[in-house]
Protein backbone atom coordinates (compact mmCIF):
# COMPACT_ATOMS: atom_id res chain seq x y z
CA UNK A 1 0.00 0.00 0.00
CA UNK A 2 2.80 2.40 1.33
CA UNK A 3 4.96 2.65 -2.16
CA UNK A 4 1.00 2.24 -4.17
CA UNK A 5 0.16 5.68 -2.16
CA UNK A 6 3.62 7.00 -3.28
CA UNK A 7 3.46 6.19 -6.85
CA UNK A 8 -0.36 8.50 -6.68
CA UNK A 9 1.46 11.46 -4.87
CA UNK A 10 4.01 11.35 -7.27
CA UNK A 11 1.65 11.00 -10.14
CA UNK A 12 -0.75 14.51 -8.61
CA UNK A 13 2.42 16.08 -8.52
CA UNK A 14 2.84 15.49 -12.27
CA UNK A 15 -0.12 16.66 -12.75
CA UNK A 16 -0.10 19.46 -10.81
CA UNK A 17 3.09 20.63 -12.46
CA UNK A 18 2.10 20.01 -15.85
CA UNK A 19 -1.15 22.37 -15.14
CA UNK A 20 0.47 24.97 -13.34
CA UNK A 21 3.03 25.41 -16.51
CA UNK A 22 -0.32 26.01 -18.55
CA UNK A 23 1.32 24.63 -21.81
CA UNK A 24 -1.64 21.95 -22.13
CA UNK A 25 -4.83 22.70 -24.31
CA UNK A 26 -8.32 22.79 -22.64
CA UNK A 27 -9.25 19.34 -23.46
CA UNK A 28 -5.96 17.77 -21.72
CA UNK A 29 -6.14 20.03 -18.77
CA UNK A 30 -9.72 18.90 -18.49
CA UNK A 31 -8.76 15.29 -18.71
CA UNK A 32 -5.50 15.92 -16.39
CA UNK A 33 -8.15 17.64 -13.34
CA UNK A 34 -10.41 14.30 -13.73
CA UNK A 35 -7.43 12.12 -14.11
CA UNK A 36 -6.29 14.07 -10.77
CA UNK A 37 -10.01 13.58 -9.11
CA UNK A 38 -9.99 10.11 -9.16
CA UNK A 39 -6.71 10.01 -7.86
CA UNK A 40 -7.44 12.26 -4.97
CA UNK A 41 -10.95 9.99 -4.14
CA UNK A 42 -8.64 6.91 -4.39
CA UNK A 43 -5.94 8.08 -1.75
CA UNK A 44 -8.68 9.61 0.45
CA UNK A 45 -10.47 6.05 0.92
CA UNK A 46 -7.66 4.26 1.26
CA UNK A 47 -6.41 6.37 4.02
CA UNK A 48 -9.81 6.95 5.52
CA UNK A 49 -10.40 5.46 8.91
CA UNK A 50 -13.42 6.42 9.10
CA UNK A 51 -14.84 7.47 13.00
CA UNK A 52 -11.67 5.75 14.58
CA UNK A 53 -9.40 6.63 17.08
CA UNK A 54 -5.42 7.41 17.06
CA UNK A 55 -4.03 6.14 20.03
CA UNK A 56 -0.90 7.19 20.87
CA UNK A 57 1.05 4.07 22.75
CA UNK A 58 4.12 5.06 24.40
CA UNK A 59 7.07 2.95 24.69
CA UNK A 60 7.06 3.94 29.39
CA UNK A 61 3.35 3.07 29.82
CA UNK A 62 3.42 -0.42 27.73
CA UNK A 63 0.63 -2.05 30.57
CA UNK A 64 -2.68 0.54 30.28
CA UNK A 65 -2.09 2.29 33.52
Amino acid sequence: VDSSLSADDARLEEIAETLEEGEVGLERAQTLREEADEQLTTLRETLDVGDGEIIEVSSDNTDGS
